[in-house]
């Protein structure tokens, strides 16, 4: 039985065969506003995460910012009100990378915040493997920011054990990332989270670059509509749900509703949130007559413990 991907990648090929065969990258650097300040004091981590992969290193991030004294208030982006963006010195923005870009719902958030002019931003992405497009779904995210008035001063990809769901999750890319994130990936972030304030500190700013180059082209195909033809069943089992509400939280269009047993198929972006966040193995996803099971199962089946940045053993946000 071929995995999802597989099915993706070759309903693709097509539209693949036509996009460039190396990866080039074109450097975009704007005429930014000018730094509303070198001397940060009050700072925003948001995140927008579905298996607490990018809501780790967010927090992570924010605990760093609060060790050295700052002012931190950390949230996931769908429950920040976008009105108070302006009332920080630095917003630090992290997801995960969807379908080879940043998630559609991230995009549309981004795109209707109001005028952040002259606030440094920065801009991270969890990803599962290393053909997932990160750097330019994480430019991708700056690009939004920029428009808004927002000053680019960092960015960066974080990889972890991959949480797409397969139907024995054995893919190359999840069994090659079953360590991640360890030690040295958060050591990368703490260095990201340094070189960012010091940017801030010497005004410098950073180029909105993307690569143009094979996964880039698989982004512009219509891969979620794929992906929800060859979701054969998605619903709820009502025998299993303990009524936790944690997929209507997850749900990023609010598709879900486990009373019921219902998804709506139009509002679906086939992000498996409902999936991969269940504690109960409720949510019934069948792909192609192959029933799937979620994130917290496939830890639990694996005896996979994720490791965690000491930080936040004695920080709170």
């Amino acid at each position: 039985m071929e995995t999802r991907r597989g099915f993706i990648k070759k309903s693709a090929i097509v539209g693949a065969a036509l996009c460039l065969p190396v990866s080039l990258t074109r450097e975009s650097r704007a005429a930014y506003p000018d730094l509303k300040t070198r001397n940060p004091k009050r700072m925003l981590v948001l995140w927008y995460s579905q298996t607490g992969q990018t809501r780790r290193y967010a927090r992570l991030i924010g605990c760093i910012l609060k060790g050295k004294g700052l002012a931190v208030d950390a949230c996931d982006m769908q429950e920040f009100d976008k009105n108070l963006l302006s009332n920080y010195d630095l917003v630090i923005v992290g997801t995960p990378v969807f379908y080879y870009d940043t998630p559609a719902n991230v995009s549309e958030w981004l795109e209707t915040i109001p005028s952040i002019k002259g606030t440094p931003v920065a801009a991270f992405v969890s990803f599962g493997g290393p053909e997932g497009n990160q750097h330019n779904a994480s430019s991708h995210i700056l690009k939004l920011l920029a428009d808004k008035g927002g000053v680019p001063v960092g960015r960066d990809t974080f990889r972890n054990i991959a949480s797409y769901p397969t139907p024995n999750w054995n893919t190359p890319n999840q069994i090659s990332g079953q360590h991640l994130p360890n030690a040295a990936t958060f050591d990368q972030v703490r260095r990201f989270t340094a070189d960012v304030m010091e940017r801030i500190t010497l005004g410098e700013t950073i180029s909105v670059g993307y690569e143009v180059a094979l996964r880039e082209g698989l982004s512009w195909l219509p891969l979620v509509w794929l992906n929800k033809k060859a979701i054969s069943k998605h619903t709820v089992d009502a025998q299993k749900c303990i009524g936790c509400q944690t997929c209507v939280r997850k749900c990023p269009t609010k598709a879900i509703n486990p009373s019921q047993q219902t998804v709506d198929r139009d509002k679906c972006l086939a992000c498996f949130g409902c999936l991969n966040n269940c504690p109960a193995d409720a949510v019934v996803m069948e792909y192609k007559g192959e029933r799937l099971y979620g994130f917290p199962e496939y830890l639990k089946r694996n005896k996979i413990a994720i490791m965690e940045p000491s930080e936040l053993n004695t920080c709170s946000l």
